[in-house]
């Protein structure tokens, strides 16, 4: 269920967690419920033009190993849930 209502601690937890290189946005989308827009979309807002682009650029890179923010196609996922699905 999508917490809609996100206070400021949960947006810095999400911005963290898009940050962290083994953390994936389904990870992140289990436990926030939002979509890999409405991600992009509070980093977008949430951080300065200059962090946000060195993220975009990172978080899209594949070839480096530590881009792939997509379960699918990570060989490291992590484990952090707050709960089981």
């Amino acid at each position: 269920m999508p917490k809609k209502n996100l206070t400021s601690i949960d947006i810095e937890q999400i911005i963290l967690m898009a940050w962290g290189d083994t953390i994936s946005f389904d990870t992140i989308t289990r436990e926030y419920g939002l979509t890999h827009d409405e991600i992009v979309k509070i980093m977008k807002e949430n951080q300065t033009l200059k962090t946000y682009t060195r993220w975009r650029e990172r978080s899209t890179k594949k070839h480096i190993g530590t881009g792939s923010k997509h379960e699918a196609v990570t060989t490291v996922s992590s484990r952090r849930q707050k709960f089981q699905i």
